[in-house]
């Protein structure tokens, strides 16, 4: 990634005071915040249902607030966790609840009330995506593994994702000049499956201020990634040596469509996964349609016996110099793109139902 130079900040002050009303012991409270790509833990006493905290800031940032109930909430993997999450800026603010710092409300800073209109436009998708997900779970499981089924559910899904995914961009556009929509772009929007157009467009609105942090910067970055690897665009070419030491190109596989499957021995969902791509192959096999799988293995010797156990007929290389998992940016897998007979990406992270129907769609009128 590029090495980009640290910007100088005005160093001012988030001071947040704090009130419960009902909390009948003293109780430890922690403020986390994120500082520099760290995070940075405080701490305070609710003394009487009071406490304060004076934070140093650079700039905004995200923060969670911590009531620890049982003295080790901090800590324990186990135990509920009482937290609120929001952004805290340059300010003075107040906090006000009962008993429970999940339930608390929040005053005097601007970007509260920016968090609190993108949450306002973005909560009835997400009550629609938990309703949808509720609906799916309550039909038998032999209904839900059947792939015409599920990839209705699938299709109704990715349209609530869209729909979330234009409310989150309006907003940005909206408060160009927020840390909120800047976070938002970066977490939300520039994925690796983003809409590179929408991200660009909501990218160039920000203001120049906002741009000239790290976090704007790693946003281009993965904005030159995915017009590298975003559908419509030409696979690049590369090269690397399979079990028996031979050097493959991808370009060789020209006049074909090439699932390029990036995966590893390691990797549970990926060796969960291998069944659905071996019976895609095998379905498509005779239909102008292979596989390249591409390990990132370390161990050369584990992913030899995981092609074996897997019963990975197709060819398999292995990114030994991980140049290949750079170029294709592979911060996670399984990954695969689907390429046509001319080197163009035309889908990518096909999996299950939605690997086959894809194939499908594309192959089965093929002869």
């Amino acid at each position: 990634m590029l090495q980009i130079p640290v910007l100088v900040f005005a160093q001012n002050t988030f001071n947040l005071k704090g009130e419960f009303t009902n909390l009948k012991e003293n109780k430890n409270i922690y403020l986390i915040h994120v500082e520099n790509d760290a995070e940075k833990l405080d701490s305070a006493k609710v003394i009487n249902g009071k406490f304060e905290f004076n934070i140093a800031l650079a700039k905004p940032a995200l923060a969670i607030l911590l009531l620890d109930h049982t003295g080790n909430d901090l800590n324990s993997k186990q135990s509920p966790k009482d937290f609120y999450r929001f952004f805290i800026d340059a300010g003075n603010a107040t906090l006000t609840s009962t008993d429970s710092v999940a339930k608390a409300k929040l005053k005097g800073v601007e970007i509260f009330d920016v968090h609190q209109q993108l949450i306002k436009s973005t909560i009835p998708i997400e009550e629609e995506l938990i309703a949808l997900n509720k609906e799916f779970g309550s039909y038998p499981e032999d209904k839900r593994r059947d792939p015409k089924f599920a990839l209705g559910f699938q299709d109704r899904y990715e349209a609530l994702l869209e729909k979330r995914t234009a409310a989150i961009a309006a907003f940005i556009i909206n408060n160009p000049s927020s840390y909120v929509s800047l976070y938002s772009l970066s977490g939300d929007l520039a994925t690796d499956d983003m809409n590179v157009v929408l991200v660009e467009n909501a990218y160039k609105g920000l203001s120049d201020d906002l741009k000239n942090t790290n976090l704007a910067k790693s946003i281009l970055y993965k904005l030159d990634l995915a017009k590298r690897t975003s559908i419509g665009v030409m696979a690049a070419d590369f090269e690397a040596k399979t079990p028996e030491q031979i050097p493959i190109k991808l370009s060789s596989f020209k006049g074909q469509y090439v699932l390029i499957d990036f995966w590893a021995s390691w990797c549970g969902p990926c060796r969960q996964e291998n069944p659905n791509v071996l019976r895609a192959y095998e379905t498509f096999k005779d239909k102008n349609f292979t596989v390249l799988g591409v390990s990132i293995d370390e161990k050369e010797d584990a992913w030899v016996k995981a092609v074996k156990q897997d019963g990975l007929v197709w060819v398999q290389l292995l990114d030994r110099t991980a140049e290949i998992a750079k170029m294709y940016g592979i911060n996670a897998i399984p990954k695969n793109f689907l390429v046509d007979p001319s080197g163009k990406i035309i889908a990518k992270n096909l999996r299950g139902p939605e690997l086959m129907s894809t194939l499908q769609e594309v192959l089965g009128k093929k002869k």
